[in-house]
Protein backbone atom coordinates (compact mmCIF):
# COMPACT_ATOMS: atom_id res chain seq x y z
CA UNK A 1 0.00 0.00 0.00
CA UNK A 2 1.51 3.05 -0.86
CA UNK A 3 0.36 6.85 -2.04
CA UNK A 4 0.61 7.49 -5.62
CA UNK A 5 3.18 10.33 -6.05
CA UNK A 6 1.96 12.92 -8.23
CA UNK A 7 3.01 13.59 -11.74
CA UNK A 8 5.69 16.53 -10.69
CA UNK A 9 7.53 14.49 -8.11
CA UNK A 10 7.16 10.86 -10.23
CA UNK A 11 8.33 12.30 -13.64
CA UNK A 12 11.79 11.76 -13.25
CA UNK A 13 12.19 8.28 -12.03
CA UNK A 14 9.36 7.46 -15.21
CA UNK A 15 11.72 9.57 -17.14
CA UNK A 16 14.97 6.95 -16.05
CA UNK A 17 12.58 4.26 -16.75
CA UNK A 18 11.43 5.10 -20.47
CA UNK A 19 8.12 5.35 -20.02
CA UNK A 20 5.86 7.57 -22.09
CA UNK A 21 5.32 11.19 -20.41
CA UNK A 22 2.02 11.04 -21.11
CA UNK A 23 -0.34 10.96 -18.11
CA UNK A 24 -3.06 9.73 -20.45
CA UNK A 25 -1.40 6.50 -21.20
CA UNK A 26 -0.20 6.11 -17.13
CA UNK A 27 -2.06 3.41 -15.27
CA UNK A 28 -3.35 6.02 -11.89
CA UNK A 29 -1.90 3.55 -9.53
CA UNK A 30 1.49 5.45 -9.48
CA UNK A 31 3.05 3.06 -11.42
CA UNK A 32 4.08 3.62 -15.56
CA UNK A 33 2.65 0.99 -17.47
CA UNK A 34 5.63 -1.24 -19.32
CA UNK A 35 7.51 0.61 -22.38
CA UNK A 36 6.07 -0.44 -25.61
CA UNK A 37 7.41 0.33 -29.65
CA UNK A 38 5.09 2.54 -30.68
CA UNK A 39 3.35 1.20 -33.43
CA UNK A 40 4.29 2.64 -37.12
CA UNK A 41 2.06 5.38 -38.22
CA UNK A 42 -1.03 5.38 -38.73
CA UNK A 43 -2.29 4.22 -42.51
CA UNK A 44 -4.72 6.56 -44.42
CA UNK A 45 -7.21 4.31 -43.87
CA UNK A 46 -6.53 3.77 -40.50
CA UNK A 47 -6.42 7.53 -39.73
CA UNK A 48 -10.52 8.02 -40.87
CA UNK A 49 -11.16 5.71 -37.87
CA UNK A 50 -9.58 7.61 -34.83
CA UNK A 51 -12.98 7.41 -32.81
CA UNK A 52 -12.58 4.83 -30.42
CA UNK A 53 -14.98 2.75 -29.84
CA UNK A 54 -16.38 3.57 -25.77
CA UNK A 55 -15.41 0.32 -23.63
CA UNK A 56 -18.77 -1.77 -22.61
CA UNK A 57 -19.01 -0.23 -18.93
CA UNK A 58 -22.57 -0.70 -17.43
CA UNK A 59 -23.25 2.38 -14.95
CA UNK A 60 -25.68 2.27 -12.04
CA UNK A 61 -26.27 4.92 -9.05
CA UNK A 62 -27.33 3.55 -6.00
CA UNK A 63 -30.54 5.59 -4.29
CA UNK A 64 -27.49 7.00 -1.62
CA UNK A 65 -25.59 8.71 -4.08
CA UNK A 66 -23.50 5.45 -4.93
CA UNK A 67 -22.09 5.30 -8.48
CA UNK A 68 -21.38 1.72 -9.81
CA UNK A 69 -19.55 0.84 -13.12
CA UNK A 70 -19.42 -3.09 -14.03
CA UNK A 71 -17.02 -3.93 -16.69
CA UNK A 72 -18.10 -7.35 -17.95
CA UNK A 73 -15.37 -10.02 -19.18
CA UNK A 74 -15.77 -13.72 -18.83
CA UNK A 75 -12.31 -14.50 -20.12
CA UNK A 76 -10.92 -15.85 -16.88
CA UNK A 77 -12.92 -16.87 -13.51
CA UNK A 78 -11.38 -13.52 -11.63
CA UNK A 79 -13.24 -10.58 -10.35
CA UNK A 80 -12.71 -7.18 -8.76
CA UNK A 81 -13.90 -5.69 -6.58
CA UNK A 82 -12.83 -1.74 -6.37
CA UNK A 83 -13.87 1.12 -4.10
CA UNK A 84 -12.41 4.91 -4.48
CA UNK A 85 -13.13 8.54 -3.12
CA UNK A 86 -12.57 11.90 -4.26
CA UNK A 87 -9.54 11.85 -1.60
CA UNK A 88 -5.78 12.10 -0.56
CA UNK A 89 -3.88 15.49 -0.97
CA UNK A 90 -5.78 17.48 -2.64
CA UNK A 91 -8.30 17.44 0.74
CA UNK A 92 -5.84 17.83 3.41
CA UNK A 93 -4.61 20.88 5.39
CA UNK A 94 -1.14 21.12 6.74
CA UNK A 95 -3.00 19.70 10.30
CA UNK A 96 -4.26 16.41 8.14
CA UNK A 97 -0.81 16.24 5.78
CA UNK A 98 -0.77 12.41 5.53
CA UNK A 99 -3.54 11.41 7.45
CA UNK A 100 -5.59 10.30 4.41
CA UNK A 101 -2.41 7.60 3.63
CA UNK A 102 -2.83 6.19 7.33
CA UNK A 103 -6.66 5.93 6.64
CA UNK A 104 -6.00 3.51 3.93
CA UNK A 105 -3.50 1.55 6.02
CA UNK A 106 -6.13 0.55 8.58
CA UNK A 107 -8.88 0.55 6.13
CA UNK A 108 -7.68 -3.42 6.06
CA UNK A 109 -8.10 -3.74 9.56
CA UNK A 110 -10.81 -4.98 12.09
CA UNK A 111 -13.74 -3.75 11.20
CA UNK A 112 -17.85 -4.26 12.38
CA UNK A 113 -18.11 -7.90 11.92
CA UNK A 114 -14.58 -8.91 11.77
CA UNK A 115 -13.63 -7.32 15.04
CA UNK A 116 -9.45 -8.29 14.92
CA UNK A 117 -7.22 -7.91 12.46
CA UNK A 118 -6.80 -11.48 12.68
CA UNK A 119 -10.41 -12.32 11.92
CA UNK A 120 -10.24 -9.74 8.72
CA UNK A 121 -6.80 -11.30 7.50
CA UNK A 122 -8.87 -14.68 8.03
CA UNK A 123 -11.34 -14.48 6.40
CA UNK A 124 -9.96 -12.30 3.30
CA UNK A 125 -7.51 -15.67 3.16
CA UNK A 126 -10.04 -17.92 3.34
CA UNK A 127 -12.26 -16.22 0.03
CA UNK A 128 -8.62 -16.24 -1.56
CA UNK A 129 -8.22 -12.49 -1.96
CA UNK A 130 -5.49 -10.47 -3.29
CA UNK A 131 -5.77 -6.90 -1.56
CA UNK A 132 -4.37 -3.43 -2.12
CA UNK A 133 -4.76 0.35 -1.46
CA UNK A 134 -3.42 3.19 -3.00
CA UNK A 135 -3.25 7.10 -1.98
CA UNK A 136 -2.85 10.00 -4.62
CA UNK A 137 -3.69 13.75 -4.64
CA UNK A 138 -6.77 13.32 -5.65
CA UNK A 139 -8.30 9.67 -5.48
CA UNK A 140 -7.87 6.69 -2.50
CA UNK A 141 -8.82 3.45 -3.59
CA UNK A 142 -9.34 0.23 -2.51
CA UNK A 143 -9.29 -3.94 -4.31
CA UNK A 144 -9.67 -7.01 -3.56
CA UNK A 145 -9.58 -9.66 -6.61
CA UNK A 146 -10.31 -13.28 -6.25
CA UNK A 147 -12.45 -15.90 -7.82
CA UNK A 148 -15.75 -15.38 -9.06
CA UNK A 149 -17.41 -18.14 -6.85
CA UNK A 150 -16.42 -15.88 -4.03
CA UNK A 151 -17.93 -12.54 -5.92
CA UNK A 152 -21.03 -12.89 -3.09
CA UNK A 153 -18.30 -12.78 -0.13
CA UNK A 154 -16.50 -10.21 -1.72
CA UNK A 155 -18.58 -8.01 -2.17
CA UNK A 156 -19.86 -8.31 1.45
CA UNK A 157 -16.00 -7.89 2.63
CA UNK A 158 -15.70 -4.73 0.71
CA UNK A 159 -18.97 -3.08 2.41
CA UNK A 160 -18.02 -4.42 5.90
CA UNK A 161 -14.45 -2.26 5.31
CA UNK A 162 -15.99 0.89 3.81
CA UNK A 163 -18.81 1.20 6.37
CA UNK A 164 -17.77 -0.02 9.70
CA UNK A 165 -13.98 0.27 10.13
CA UNK A 166 -13.07 0.00 14.11
CA UNK A 167 -9.99 2.32 14.13
CA UNK A 168 -8.19 0.09 16.74
CA UNK A 169 -6.06 2.69 19.02
CA UNK A 170 -3.41 0.32 18.98
CA UNK A 171 -3.71 -0.69 15.63
CA UNK A 172 -3.60 2.38 14.85
CA UNK A 173 0.08 2.58 16.90
CA UNK A 174 1.38 -0.02 15.10
CA UNK A 175 0.25 0.97 11.45
CA UNK A 176 1.64 4.46 12.21
CA UNK A 177 5.14 2.69 12.31
CA UNK A 178 4.37 1.28 9.11
CA UNK A 179 3.23 4.25 6.93
CA UNK A 180 6.68 6.39 8.74
CA UNK A 181 8.43 3.26 7.29
CA UNK A 182 7.17 4.08 3.69
CA UNK A 183 8.34 7.68 3.97
CA UNK A 184 11.72 6.32 5.02
CA UNK A 185 12.43 4.46 2.03
CA UNK A 186 10.86 6.97 -0.06
CA UNK A 187 12.94 9.37 1.34
CA UNK A 188 15.92 7.39 0.70
CA UNK A 189 15.44 7.89 -3.11
CA UNK A 190 17.22 11.39 -4.61
CA UNK A 191 14.11 11.63 -7.40
CA UNK A 192 11.89 11.29 -4.08
CA UNK A 193 13.81 14.40 -2.46
CA UNK A 194 14.07 16.05 -6.08
CA UNK A 195 10.35 16.03 -6.92
CA UNK A 196 8.96 17.49 -3.41
CA UNK A 197 11.66 19.82 -3.27
CA UNK A 198 10.34 21.28 -6.41
CA UNK A 199 6.59 20.51 -5.30
CA UNK A 200 7.21 22.95 -2.56
CA UNK A 201 8.20 25.67 -5.35
CA UNK A 202 5.35 24.98 -7.44
CA UNK A 203 2.67 24.68 -4.91
CA UNK A 204 4.13 27.53 -2.99
CA UNK A 205 1.07 28.13 -0.97
CA UNK A 206 -0.50 24.71 -0.49
CA UNK A 207 2.00 22.56 -0.83
CA UNK A 208 0.46 19.78 1.26
CA UNK A 209 -2.64 19.84 -1.38
CA UNK A 210 0.09 17.99 -3.72
CA UNK A 211 2.05 15.78 -1.27
CA UNK A 212 0.31 12.31 -0.94
CA UNK A 213 2.54 11.20 1.23
CA UNK A 214 2.32 13.75 3.93
CA UNK A 215 4.07 14.91 7.05
CA UNK A 216 6.10 12.87 9.11
CA UNK A 217 4.96 14.90 12.24
CA UNK A 218 1.30 14.96 11.16
CA UNK A 219 1.23 11.23 10.90
CA UNK A 220 3.13 10.66 14.02
CA UNK A 221 0.16 13.04 15.67
CA UNK A 222 -2.65 11.11 13.94
CA UNK A 223 -5.58 10.31 16.27
CA UNK A 224 -8.51 8.15 16.12
CA UNK A 225 -10.79 11.33 15.81
CA UNK A 226 -9.05 12.61 12.69
CA UNK A 227 -9.85 9.06 11.07
CA UNK A 228 -13.22 9.42 11.68
CA UNK A 229 -13.28 13.31 10.55
CA UNK A 230 -12.14 12.01 7.53
CA UNK A 231 -14.28 9.44 6.83
CA UNK A 232 -17.54 11.01 7.82
CA UNK A 233 -16.51 14.06 5.69
CA UNK A 234 -15.22 12.32 2.52
CA UNK A 235 -16.33 8.78 3.03
CA UNK A 236 -19.71 8.64 2.27
CA UNK A 237 -21.25 7.00 -0.88
CA UNK A 238 -22.21 10.45 -3.09
CA UNK A 239 -18.28 10.57 -3.04
CA UNK A 240 -17.86 7.26 -3.89
CA UNK A 241 -17.51 4.74 -6.72
CA UNK A 242 -17.44 0.96 -6.93
CA UNK A 243 -16.06 -0.34 -9.97
CA UNK A 244 -16.76 -4.34 -10.33
CA UNK A 245 -14.57 -5.77 -12.89
CA UNK A 246 -14.52 -9.61 -14.56
CA UNK A 247 -16.51 -12.62 -14.55
CA UNK A 248 -19.56 -10.84 -13.78
CA UNK A 249 -23.37 -9.63 -14.68
CA UNK A 250 -24.03 -5.87 -13.76
CA UNK A 251 -27.89 -6.96 -13.33
CA UNK A 252 -26.77 -8.87 -10.60
CA UNK A 253 -24.03 -6.55 -9.12
CA UNK A 254 -26.74 -3.64 -9.19
CA UNK A 255 -28.87 -5.22 -7.55
CA UNK A 256 -26.11 -6.43 -4.13
CA UNK A 257 -25.22 -3.24 -4.25
CA UNK A 258 -28.54 -1.69 -3.82
CA UNK A 259 -29.12 -4.59 -0.82
CA UNK A 260 -25.78 -3.86 0.65
CA UNK A 261 -25.58 -0.66 0.77
CA UNK A 262 -29.06 0.15 1.88
CA UNK A 263 -28.21 1.36 4.97
CA UNK A 264 -25.07 3.35 4.17
CA UNK A 265 -26.56 7.06 4.29
CA UNK A 266 -26.01 10.02 2.17
CA UNK A 267 -23.51 12.77 3.53
CA UNK A 268 -23.23 16.17 2.77
CA UNK A 269 -21.35 16.96 -0.58
CA UNK A 270 -17.92 17.65 0.77
CA UNK A 271 -16.63 19.81 -1.56
CA UNK A 272 -19.48 22.03 -1.16
CA UNK A 273 -18.80 22.47 2.60
CA UNK A 274 -15.27 22.41 2.18
CA UNK A 275 -13.76 23.73 -1.49
CA UNK A 276 -10.48 22.93 -2.86
CA UNK A 277 -7.78 25.73 -2.62
CA UNK A 278 -6.77 27.67 -5.44
CA UNK A 279 -3.33 27.62 -6.13
CA UNK A 280 -1.92 30.97 -6.97
CA UNK A 281 0.29 31.45 -9.87
CA UNK A 282 3.84 31.15 -9.97
CA UNK A 283 5.02 35.32 -9.45
CA UNK A 284 8.07 34.24 -10.91
CA UNK A 285 10.98 31.75 -12.51
CA UNK A 286 12.41 30.35 -9.86
CA UNK A 287 16.02 28.03 -10.19
CA UNK A 288 16.57 24.85 -7.41
CA UNK A 289 19.47 23.19 -7.19
CA UNK A 290 20.01 20.33 -5.19
CA UNK A 291 22.90 18.20 -4.35
CA UNK A 292 22.13 14.31 -3.77
CA UNK A 293 25.39 11.95 -3.85
CA UNK A 294 23.07 9.17 -5.54
CA UNK A 295 22.46 10.98 -8.61
CA UNK A 296 23.11 8.73 -11.68
CA UNK A 297 23.09 12.15 -14.01
CA UNK A 298 22.57 15.23 -14.27
CA UNK A 299 19.18 15.53 -14.17
CA UNK A 300 16.55 18.72 -14.83
CA UNK A 301 12.69 19.47 -14.91
CA UNK A 302 10.96 22.38 -15.81
CA UNK A 303 7.48 22.21 -14.39
CA UNK A 304 4.52 25.10 -15.00
CA UNK A 305 0.92 24.83 -13.54
CA UNK A 306 -1.12 23.13 -16.33
CA UNK A 307 -5.53 23.19 -16.94
CA UNK A 308 -8.00 21.74 -13.94
CA UNK A 309 -10.11 19.40 -15.41
CA UNK A 310 -12.85 22.23 -15.16
CA UNK A 311 -15.25 22.58 -18.10
CA UNK A 312 -13.76 25.64 -18.93
CA UNK A 313 -10.46 24.46 -19.61
CA UNK A 314 -11.47 21.22 -20.92
CA UNK A 315 -10.34 21.64 -24.31
CA UNK A 316 -6.83 22.57 -22.99
CA UNK A 317 -6.65 18.82 -21.36
CA UNK A 318 -6.76 17.20 -25.11
CA UNK A 319 -4.89 19.28 -26.39
CA UNK A 320 -2.54 18.43 -23.59
CA UNK A 321 -1.76 14.61 -24.13
CA UNK A 322 -1.86 14.73 -27.93
CA UNK A 323 0.98 17.41 -27.89
CA UNK A 324 2.55 14.89 -25.14
CA UNK A 325 2.06 11.79 -27.22
CA UNK A 326 3.06 13.47 -30.44
CA UNK A 327 6.46 14.80 -28.22
CA UNK A 328 7.23 10.94 -27.33
CA UNK A 329 7.13 9.53 -30.40
CA UNK A 330 10.90 8.81 -31.00
CA UNK A 331 10.89 10.09 -34.52
CA UNK A 332 9.50 13.13 -33.71
CA UNK A 333 12.18 16.40 -33.97
CA UNK A 334 11.55 17.00 -30.38
CA UNK A 335 13.03 13.29 -29.58
CA UNK A 336 15.71 14.02 -32.68
CA UNK A 337 16.68 17.50 -31.50
CA UNK A 338 17.53 16.64 -27.86
CA UNK A 339 18.32 12.60 -27.57
CA UNK A 340 18.87 11.45 -31.17
CA UNK A 341 21.59 14.38 -30.93
CA UNK A 342 23.15 13.34 -28.06
CA UNK A 343 22.90 16.69 -26.38
CA UNK A 344 20.29 14.83 -23.93
CA UNK A 345 19.85 11.35 -22.40
CA UNK A 346 16.48 11.46 -22.61
CA UNK A 347 13.66 13.89 -22.65
CA UNK A 348 10.09 13.76 -21.58
CA UNK A 349 6.86 16.58 -22.16
CA UNK A 350 3.77 15.95 -20.16
CA UNK A 351 1.13 16.49 -18.12
CA UNK A 352 -0.75 15.04 -15.11
CA UNK A 353 -4.45 14.60 -15.47
CA UNK A 354 -5.84 16.58 -12.23
CA UNK A 355 -9.10 17.82 -11.08
CA UNK A 356 -7.48 20.69 -9.46
CA UNK A 357 -4.48 22.30 -11.29
CA UNK A 358 -2.27 19.25 -13.27
CA UNK A 359 1.64 20.03 -13.49
CA UNK A 360 3.73 20.48 -16.65
CA UNK A 361 6.65 19.19 -16.91
CA UNK A 362 9.19 18.92 -19.15
CA UNK A 363 12.37 16.47 -17.74
CA UNK A 364 15.40 15.45 -19.32
CA UNK A 365 18.89 13.69 -18.18
CA UNK A 366 22.36 14.43 -19.35
CA UNK A 367 25.95 13.06 -18.90
CA UNK A 368 27.24 15.34 -16.37
CA UNK A 369 30.09 16.61 -19.13
CA UNK A 370 26.97 17.27 -21.37
CA UNK A 371 24.76 19.01 -18.49
CA UNK A 372 25.50 22.60 -20.41
CA UNK A 373 24.37 21.49 -24.13
CA UNK A 374 21.90 19.38 -23.05
CA UNK A 375 20.09 22.04 -20.72
CA UNK A 376 20.70 25.05 -23.67
CA UNK A 377 19.27 22.69 -26.20
CA UNK A 378 15.91 22.23 -23.99
CA UNK A 379 15.45 25.65 -23.88
CA UNK A 380 15.96 26.09 -27.55
CA UNK A 381 13.79 23.77 -27.99
CA UNK A 382 11.25 25.73 -26.25
CA UNK A 383 11.28 28.60 -28.46
CA UNK A 384 10.59 26.25 -31.16
CA UNK A 385 7.47 25.47 -29.86
CA UNK A 386 6.67 28.98 -30.23
CA UNK A 387 5.70 27.99 -33.98
CA UNK A 388 2.52 27.48 -35.13
CA UNK A 389 3.80 24.44 -37.29
CA UNK A 390 5.26 23.22 -34.30
CA UNK A 391 3.16 20.50 -34.45
CA UNK A 392 1.04 19.27 -37.86
CA UNK A 393 -2.20 17.92 -37.94
CA UNK A 394 -1.30 14.03 -39.48
CA UNK A 395 0.96 14.33 -36.24
CA UNK A 396 -1.96 14.91 -34.04
CA UNK A 397 -3.66 12.56 -36.12
CA UNK A 398 -1.16 9.58 -35.47
CA UNK A 399 -0.85 10.18 -31.61
CA UNK A 400 -4.72 9.97 -31.01
CA UNK A 401 -4.83 6.53 -33.32
CA UNK A 402 -1.71 5.60 -30.80
CA UNK A 403 -3.46 6.36 -27.89
CA UNK A 404 -6.60 4.12 -29.06
CA UNK A 405 -4.72 1.41 -29.77
CA UNK A 406 -3.67 2.30 -26.11
CA UNK A 407 -7.06 2.56 -24.69
CA UNK A 408 -7.91 -0.71 -26.00
CA UNK A 409 -5.31 -3.09 -24.58
CA UNK A 410 -6.13 -1.55 -21.05
CA UNK A 411 -9.22 -3.38 -20.89
CA UNK A 412 -7.12 -6.67 -21.50
CA UNK A 413 -6.39 -7.10 -17.85
CA UNK A 414 -10.00 -6.35 -16.09
CA UNK A 415 -8.24 -6.46 -12.50
CA UNK A 416 -5.76 -3.27 -13.80
CA UNK A 417 -8.83 -1.61 -15.59
CA UNK A 418 -10.61 -0.95 -12.59
CA UNK A 419 -7.64 1.28 -11.15
CA UNK A 420 -7.92 3.31 -14.34
CA UNK A 421 -11.27 3.84 -14.20
CA UNK A 422 -11.60 4.94 -10.62
CA UNK A 423 -8.58 7.50 -11.34
CA UNK A 424 -10.29 8.59 -14.27
CA UNK A 425 -13.61 8.77 -12.39
CA UNK A 426 -11.68 11.05 -9.25
CA UNK A 427 -10.20 13.54 -11.50
CA UNK A 428 -12.31 14.02 -14.16
CA UNK A 429 -15.51 12.08 -14.81
CA UNK A 430 -16.41 8.90 -16.64
CA UNK A 431 -17.80 10.50 -19.82
CA UNK A 432 -14.66 11.96 -20.00
CA UNK A 433 -13.17 8.85 -19.72
CA UNK A 434 -15.10 7.04 -22.76
CA UNK A 435 -14.82 10.31 -24.99
CA UNK A 436 -11.20 10.95 -24.18
CA UNK A 437 -9.27 9.31 -27.14
CA UNK A 438 -12.81 11.40 -30.02
CA UNK A 439 -11.59 14.31 -28.34
CA UNK A 440 -8.22 14.09 -28.54
CA UNK A 441 -8.69 13.05 -32.44
CA UNK A 442 -10.43 16.06 -32.83
CA UNK A 443 -7.38 18.56 -31.91
CA UNK A 444 -5.95 20.83 -34.32
CA UNK A 445 -2.50 22.87 -33.96
CA UNK A 446 -4.03 25.68 -32.85
CA UNK A 447 -5.19 24.34 -30.09
CA UNK A 448 -2.22 22.73 -29.12
CA UNK A 449 -0.44 26.95 -29.98
CA UNK A 450 -3.91 28.02 -27.83
CA UNK A 451 -2.69 25.34 -24.81
CA UNK A 452 1.49 26.11 -24.95
CA UNK A 453 0.44 30.13 -24.99
CA UNK A 454 -1.29 29.58 -22.30
CA UNK A 455 0.01 27.36 -19.98
CA UNK A 456 3.90 27.20 -21.02
CA UNK A 457 5.01 29.87 -23.40
CA UNK A 458 6.74 32.86 -21.57
CA UNK A 459 4.90 31.86 -18.13
CA UNK A 460 6.97 31.63 -15.08
CA UNK A 461 8.03 27.90 -13.98
CA UNK A 462 10.40 26.42 -11.66
CA UNK A 463 13.66 25.02 -13.18
CA UNK A 464 15.20 21.89 -11.35
CA UNK A 465 18.79 20.57 -11.51
CA UNK A 466 19.39 17.47 -9.31
CA UNK A 467 23.56 16.88 -9.38
CA UNK A 468 26.16 15.12 -7.40
CA UNK A 469 28.50 16.66 -5.14
CA UNK A 470 31.37 15.88 -8.09
CA UNK A 471 28.86 17.29 -10.58
CA UNK A 472 28.96 20.96 -8.39
CA UNK A 473 32.54 20.57 -7.48
CA UNK A 474 33.22 20.58 -11.58
CA UNK A 475 31.41 23.79 -11.72
CA UNK A 476 27.85 22.74 -12.51
CA UNK A 477 26.17 25.82 -9.85
CA UNK A 478 22.87 27.69 -9.58
CA UNK A 479 24.68 30.81 -11.61
CA UNK A 480 25.68 28.53 -13.97
CA UNK A 481 22.03 26.60 -14.51
CA UNK A 482 20.83 29.70 -14.70
CA UNK A 483 22.83 31.40 -17.08
CA UNK A 484 22.88 27.98 -19.35
CA UNK A 485 19.00 28.49 -19.53
CA UNK A 486 19.30 32.44 -19.72
CA UNK A 487 17.19 33.43 -16.60
CA UNK A 488 18.44 36.32 -14.64
CA UNK A 489 18.40 36.72 -10.40
CA UNK A 490 15.12 38.09 -10.52
CA UNK A 491 13.71 35.24 -12.73
CA UNK A 492 13.16 36.84 -16.05
CA UNK A 493 14.52 35.17 -19.20
CA UNK A 494 16.36 36.33 -21.93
Amino acid sequence: MKPVTPWSALGLVMLLTMATPSAALAPPSGEKAEPSKAPPPASKTATKRIDSTPPPLARHTAANGLEVVVYENHAVPLVTVEIAFRNGAMTEPPAYSGVSHLYEHMFFKANAKYPSQEAYMARANALGIVFNGTTGTERVNYFFTTTSEHLDEAMEFMRDAITSPKFDVDELDREREVVIGEMNRAEGSPFFQFGRKLDEHLWYAHPSRKDALGSRQTVKRATVQMLRTIKQRYYVPNNGLLVVTGDVEPAKIFDQVDRLYADWKRGPDPFQRYPLVQHPPLRKTEVVVMENERAPAFVGQLSWHGPSLSEEELEATYAADGFATVLAEASSPFQQRLVESGHCLQASFGWFTQRNVGPISLSFVAAPNKAEVCTKAVFAEVERMKAPDYVSRKNLIDAAYRLKIDKIKERERPSEYAHLLTFWWASADIDYYRTYVEKVGAVQPKDVADFMRTYVLDEPFVLGALVTPEMKRAGITEEKVRRWAGIDAKGAGK
